[in-house]
């Protein structure tokens, strides 16, 4: 059996080529067109990993499995070479088999070898600024991608023995799945466009089992209706019925008619239901560092950017101390319904809906600016401390683009938040230091103003060069690798001559002296608070009471409260949580606050959660610590 299996894979040698030139071909436009080592796991799993799934993805895996399995059988009997294999001394079932398992062996072999490469293009790019590398998703993927070509591979088997019919039959198929999914939002377990659809929990990758099981079994009906089909069937030579010219062209006309149909389906959906090709002309702007590319819509916004952009670049660039600029490529077409921007080595997304003001979209790249000089000038190591680093990754950008772009209004909202949550929830520079612990019992946004509010005390203390000389001193060479993140801190400062316990001292003042200039009435606390169920409805209510915090006098109601629930979300949005608004009722000591949330977005009994509320109009939430709630 394991030398007729070698036997058939050496018949596939010349599919093997096919799909092999179609990868080879794929990473030479990859590195082409953009540099190898600044692809991160975000950008590599961008819209393969995104929730749900993608009629085009998996139209594209079943062609390549369809066009393997049609090339086992109907080639063997049409050149009568299926006779010489039922003259060996083996069965037809171990003939069947023997195809079969090295097709399947062949089609994981070009998924192994992909996931391969892009496992090696990820870690030559260690940085990203938090786009970390998630192995648990990474196998995943691959084992399901496996599983699927069998299952699509078993499909083409059976649908061989049709010929050009049987691809004409699954054709009509993907074209009613994707009729059907657009008009009914979903075609349920029984399509294998559900086989590759993801959930989350967290940053786990949870595949659909139950529509993986279905198919597997019906995968295995398939073969085994295809065995009996096949091992019944002569070669050309030895019975077999030749078919007439008139039916061959009439196949043919079929075939090519459905196939057409299938491609301008395709183009449309590659042209109008995902991208922005479809929807939106992008332009492109050049400056002498930047290159810009732009919603056409968005004229007046990018002329306002372009102004200030290399103004702006070469005030970061003082402040850094950096002398060499490094050229950036942004992207301002992209759409986030969690982040403003995001920069990689390099490279910068921009969302320009994210704010209504240009002057905050000017600000924005500001920021996403500096995370691509702190890439460049600490030569990632940044991205080899990040749980050290968070804080100041995040509070440098939001400390350098305040200082280029000033906003002061949003600055000081920001750092009144800052303040509050820094003395009531007694945050330290050990949270700060410590990304998971930190995310898991206070608000991650804090990273922001919190290290904005740090990198202050830190450039007062240590002197307006200290960021710069940071960032080279931790890229510099022969540094210690893997330190604990405290000893990091002081092995990295001490390179320049700057004294930590200094910086802590004077921010913790500077935190007092903010704290104690913050209108205290704004930020009420939450007291008497209820998790239950409503047996009616099913849902999870949470009444709580908003009262003036004990360094006030009177409350002033939020115009909006809100619950966040962690850890709970199955979504893609892996780490966004889901919040629901609550409603508030006055009362004389203060107001009753009800929230209600969906019970189907609480994983069990018990769960955590965190009430939030706008201290003003505008402002960001504040967020008191995560709760525990039992149902």
């Amino acid at each position: 059996m394991v030398r007729l299996i070698f036997k058939e894979a050496r018949q596939l040698w010349p599919i093997a080529g096919l799909w092999l030139a179609v990868l080879v071909l794929n990473y030479a436009i990859q590195l082409a067109t953009e540099r190898f080592d600044e692809q991160t796991f975000t950008g590599w799993c961008e819209g393969y990993c995104d929730y749900n799934s993608s009629a085009t993805i998996i139209i594209f895996t079943a062609l390549i499995a369809l066009v393997t399995a049609y090339s086992l059988f109907p080639r063997e009997h049409d050149d009568a070479t299926i006779d010489f294999l039922r003259a060996l001394p083996i069965s037809r079932r171990s003939v069947f088999i023997a195809k079969v398992f090295a097709a399947w062996g062949l089609l994981c072999l070009i998924n192994v070898l992909s996931y391969g490469l892009d496992a090696f293009l990820l870690s030559t790019n260690p940085e990203s600024i938090g786009g970390r590398f998630y192995p648990q998703v990474w196998t995943t993927l691959l084992w399901r991608d496996c599983l699927v070509a069998f299952i699509i591979l078993s499909h083409g088997v059976l649908l061989s023995w049709f010929r050009t019919i049987g691809l004409l039959i699954y054709a009509i198929y993907l074209l009613a799945l994707m009729w059907a999914e657009s008009a009914l939002g979903t075609t349920g377990v029984w399509s294998i466009l559900s086989l590759l659809s993801n959930e989350y929990d967290g940053s786990t990758l949870i595949v659909d089992t139950r529509a993986l099981s279905i198919h597997t079994g019906v995968a295995f009906l398939a073969l085994f209706i295809a065995y009996h089909l096949w091992s019944r069937t002569d070669s050309s030579v030895s019975g077999a019925k030749q078919a007439t010219l008139g039916l061959k062209v009439f196949k043919g006309l079929l075939s090519f008619s459905g196939f057409a149909i299938l491609a301008l389906v395709l183009a449309y959906q590659v042209g109008v239901g995902t991208g922005s090709a479809g929807t939106q002309s992008l332009r492109v702007a050049t400056t002498e560092h930047y290159r810009f590319v732009y919603p056409a819509a968005r004229e007046d916004t990018m002329q306002y950017i372009l102004e200030y952009a290399e103004s702006d670049y070469a005030a970061l660039g003082e402040l850094l101390a950096v002398p060499d600029l490094p050229n950036i490529r942004v992207d301002l077409s992209a759409q986030s319904e969690h982040a403003a921007g995001l920069a990689t080595w390099k490279k910068i997304q921009m969302d320009l809906n994210a704010f209504s003001a240009d002057v905050s979209q000017r600000r924005v790249l500001s920021h996403e600016t500096t995370h691509v000089l702190q890439a460049v000038e600490s030569d990632r190591a940044l991205s080899r401390n990040y749980g050290a680093v968070k804080f100041f990754i995040e509070g440098m950008a939001q400390y350098t683009s305040f200082e280029v772009v000033p906003e002061e209004a949003r600055r000081q909202s920001n750092w009144a938040l800052a303040a509050v949550s820094w003395k009531r929830q007694n945050i330290e520079f050990i949270d700060l230091i410590d990304e998971a612990g930190f995310t898991d019992q206070y608000d991650p946004e804090l990273h922001y103003s919190l290290g904005d509010l740090w990198t202050r005390a830190f450039v007062s203390s240590c002197g307006p060069e200290a960021l710069g000389d940071f960032l080279r001193a931790s890229g510099r060479e022969g540094a210690v690798q893997n330190l604990p993140p405290a000893i990091f801190w002081r092995d990295t400062t001490r390179q320049f001559d700057c004294d930590l316990d200094s910086v802590n001292e004077l921010w913790r003042s500077q935190m007092q002296t903010l704290y104690e200039s913050v209108q205290q009435s704004r930020f009420p606390v939450y007291t008497d608070v209820v998790a239950s169920v409503n047996e009616a409805t099913g849902q999870v209510v949470i009444n709580a009471k908003l009262v003036a915090h004990e360094s006030a006098d009177a409350v002033d109601l939020p115009d909006r409260v809100i619950v966040r629930i962690g850890a709970s979300s199955t979504r893609l949005a892996a780490g966004v949580d889901p919040v629901y608004r609550g409603q508030v009722t006055q009362l004389a000591d203060g107001a009753k606050v009800s929230f209600t949330v969906p019970r189907a977005a609480i994983d069990g009994n018990r769960f955590r959660y965190q009430l939030g509320l706008t201290p003003s109009d505008g402002s960001r939430y504040y967020y008191e610590s995560w709760r525990r709630g039992s149902l």
